[in-house]
């Protein structure tokens, strides 16, 4: 019966990859969406600027910059999601992607933040006080 459970669990296991897989699929057609969006706006702006050099003014893209940023946040949003379904963690200073448990980052070598920090320890008894004699 041991087998039978094994072939469960292992059957089980390759599921969970499998929505894993498919999660961090439909996050990355989301996160290209954004670029897509910021695309356009990077034209819009483009085509505004080019108007208003030729106008003799310089407003009107101040509403796609806006846009803009909004995308940007929820591509970062996405990638921060990516990365908790894949148990992974950001280098701060190059962005690549690497496993929660690693002190340098292997790309640029930056020394990353311990995922099992002391607030995670079990915390240590305080010493006790020497009674006094009164």
């Amino acid at each position: 019966m041991a087998f039978l459970d094994d072939v469960k669990k292992f059957g089980k296991n390759i599921s969970d990859k499998g929505k894993d897989a498919i999660g961090t699929a439909k996050l990355n057609s989301q996160i290209n969406t954004e670029k897509d969006k910021i695309k356009e706006l990077f034209t819009k702006i483009g085509e505004q600027v080019f108007a208003a050099y030729k106008a003799g003014t310089e407003k009107g893209y101040g509403e796609f910059c806006a846009q803009i940023v909004e995308s940007e946040a929820k591509i970062q949003e996405l990638k921060n999601k990516i990365l908790e379904i894949k148990d992974e963690a950001s280098c701060p200073k190059c962005g690549t992607e690497v496993a929660k448990e690693v002190a340098f980052c292997p790309k640029c070598g930056e020394k990353l933040q311990a995922t099992t920090t002391a607030a995670a320890e079990p915390a240590k008894p305080a010493p006790a006080k020497p009674k006094s004699k009164n």
